[in-house]
């Protein structure tokens, strides 16, 4: 029933396709985030604790997809001044065998998930972060399925 209530809730402030919206802020960091393809997306992101002085960090997504997510690959581009100093793809969902419990969710299912992730081992310098984050919904990169800019705000 909570998950309904949240649900409702806070649909109406993520479903708009454009705009950018504070994932978090604390003292030493600010994260924001804007949909970079012009689909409505009934989406909800969170991060605790809102710090990359924490070791892990626990996030918790809701997402109504608007496909299935039988294969998923991401891939990831991160600038700092001007520069591309990170590229990188990764396979999330297999078809098979996957690690994540989303994998596997069909088109306007919701995809309402808790998981853990480990912090960085390095310092980052301050100044902005540029990040663009694409999830394909099939091996080829023509399936767009999701289109992000973060921008992360290093103080």
């Amino acid at each position: 029933m909570f998950q309904l209530v949240f649900f409702i809730l806070f649909t109406s402030r993520f479903t708009e396709s454009q705009g950018k919206k504070v994932l978090c802020r604390s003292s030493d960091v600010e994260i924001s985030y804007s949909f970079c393809d012009s689909v409505d997306h009934v989406f909800f992101l969170g991060i605790v604790p809102c710090s990359f002085s924490e070791g892990r960090w626990k996030i918790t997504l809701l997402w109504i997809p608007r496909s299935d997510i039988i294969f998923l690959e991401g891939s990831m581009d991160l600038w700092y001044d001007a520069a591309n100093v990170f590229q990188g793809k990764e396979v999330i969902c297999h078809g098979f065998d996957d690690d994540y419990s989303f994998c596997g969710t069909l088109k306007g299912e919701t995809v309402n998930t808790t998981f853990e992730l480990s912090g960085l081992k390095m310092q980052l310098p301050k100044g902005i972060y540029m990040i663009l984050l694409r999830l394909f919904s099939g091996p080829s990169e023509k399936n767009l399925f999701l289109c992000m800019n973060v921008t992360l705000l290093m103080k």
